[in-house]
């Protein structure tokens, strides 16, 4: 009798799972200290003070992050000063980038501003941005 109804229970659970969760919104008139992270997509006009974590972020035009990105895609069309690292990154005419960013695939308008190294994530960290000490270790041997 009551096997049947958890079973239902469990499946409706189940297919819930699979839907999309609706995006998830930081409007203009917000500021956030701390770190974000969600599971789904995020949208950004606010002001962020803090670290995000996500599948998919859209940094709207009045949006100002201060603060580390990690996502599988980032479209930026707002203000952000820290490392950005996304599979997919695309930089609006408008965008302000102020840091790193590491992708797989990187589109950039004219008229988008960034200040800053990119690297394509298969690249391999160059000599002189490893730790000091494998420096002089491999300086020693090459005497």
């Amino acid at each position: 009798m009551f096997s049947r109804v958890k079973s239902n229970i469990e499946t409706k659970l189940s297919d819930n799972d699979r839907r999309p969760s609706s995006p998830s919104v930081i409007s203009s008139d917000l500021s956030i200290t701390g770190d974000l992270v969600c599971e789904g997509e995020l949208h950004i006009d606010g002001k962020i003070q803090g670290d995000i974590r996500c599948r998919k972020l859209i940094v709207g035009v009045n949006a100002q992050i201060n603060g580390e990105i990690q996502a599988d895609v980032a479209k930026v069309h707002g203000c952000i000063t820290g490392h950005l690292c996304a599979k997919s990154v695309f930089l609006a005419s408008q965008s302000k980038i102020t840091g790193d960013i590491t992708h797989e695939r990187l589109e950039i308008e004219p008229g988008a501003y960034l200040e800053g190294h990119c690297r394509h994530m298969s690249d391999p960290i160059p000599a002189e941005q490893a730790p000091a000490d494998l420096m002089l270790t491999d300086a020693r041997k090459s005497k």
